[in-house]
């Protein structure tokens, strides 16, 4: 295999490859990027057997063929050479030279036989949204969805599609968002659960000027993006019963000014327990007081800050985490907050809603650590 290219061409697609290469992993094929020469096109691909990026890359051949190269040392060497045309060259032992104006640098790779093959995907629906639809229902879910392996279902985020609505849902059990956007394109009906992990590598890519296509077919789904190719697994598991969960009378409301309680948690929570990071959000007449102590450091803090609120003082445990990224992804200057007790769930949702979206966050309450 031989080709030639520039090292910013090569950086830039080994960078977008290298978001699904897996930190830990017990087949080290999977720490490598696949190239391949072949039909007058240079192809990167990488995968972590759930997630797959194909990427191809501009470049003159000069010899057909195909190699596997340790990703993170290929794109390390590439990214401190000069912006210039590269010569890159495998021989038959899968030792591979990297010809530039420095110097020639040399990896060893593995045996392409051994990559995984690409998921085959016979297309069986499409969904169409604009750019700036999927980047909205992204930044509104994706902090929800669960970092655990145990629970797949938990791990994505849920979409139902009816012609021109479309419902996205996450939760990790402790937090649980639902956003109801109306959007430009019909769509057929259906409903599928989508890896977080997929959408953390397409969010930084989006157009939101561009029209998303996205196929689904019987076990993937793939988005094209200018030269890349983004396919993952679909989750194929039971979402929870979201409706169910979220309380429709809550008879306590409060109304707070986001930004404001944004900042104090940063600063009350940094006197927080490193482990629990529970804070005291207590509301009492048009006051709404955030504290915390941790008495393993004997450090405390406490800030008062003005809310609408016209009820009985209740006082209420919270993730200090938890509670802010809620705040900050509720795009609203104020925000509405329904309770009904110190150990019932909270319910958040924008003082006032745009015509094309609602937006629906709930948050589990901490048992106050004495």
């Amino acid at each position: 295999m031989k080709f030639t290219t520039t090292k910013n061409n090569l950086f830039k697609a080994l960078n977008e490859i290298n978001k699904v290469i897996p930190l830990r992993t017990t087949l080290p094929i999977l720490n490598c990027v696949l190239i391949k020469n072949q039909k007058q096109k240079i192809t990167l691909i990488a995968t972590d057997l759930e997630q797959t990026i194909i990427s191809e890359l501009d470049g003159k051949i000069l010899k057909d063929g195909e190699t596997a190269l340790p990703c993170g040392r290929f794109l390390e060497i590439v990214s401190a050479l000069p912006n210039e045309e590269l010569e890159i060259e495998t021989q038959e032992d899968n030792e591979t030279k990297i010809n530039s104006s420095k110097g020639v640098y040399k990896i060893t790779g593995k045996e392409p036989s051994e990559y995984p093959a690409v998921p085959e995907r016979e297309k069986k629906q499409e969904i169409t949204l604009e750019g700036h639809e999927l980047l909205e229902i992204i930044n509104a879910t994706l902090y929800a969805t669960s970092k655990d392996d145990l629970k797949p279902a938990l791990c994505g985020i849920y979409l139902n599609i009816k012609e021109k609505d479309i419902t996205a849902v996450a939760t990790d059990g402790h937090r649980l968002v639902k956003y109801n956007k109306k959007i430009e394109n019909n769509n057929p009906e259906g409903s599928i659960i989508i890896p977080g992990k997929f959408f953390n590598i397409l969010k930084n890519g989006i157009n939101i000027k561009e029209k998303i296509i996205i196929n689904i077919s019987e076990n993937h789904l793939d988005i094209k993006q200018k030269q890349n190719c983004l396919i993952t697994r679909i989750i194929k598991e039971s979402f929870p019963d979201f409706n169910s969960v979220i309380p429709e009378e809550l008879n306590i409301k409060a109304t707070i000014k986001a930004e404001d309680v944004i900042k104090g948690l940063k600063r009350v929570s940094i006197f927080s327990n490193k482990s629990t990071k529970q804070i005291l959000i207590d509301f009492n007449q048009n006051e709404l007081t955030i504290s915390t102590e941790d008495k393993e450091t004997r450090s405390s803090a406490k800030e008062h800050l003005e809310c609408e609120y016209n009820n009985e003082n209740i006082t209420i445990a919270y993730n200090a985490q938890f509670l802010k990224e809620v705040l900050e992804h509720i795009n609203s200057p104020e925000i509405e907050i329904f309770l009904s007790g110190p150990l019932t769930a909270a319910v958040f949702k924008p003082k006032k809603e745009i015509a094309t979206a609602q937006h629906t966050a709930l948050l589990m309450p901490l048992r106050r650590q004495k």
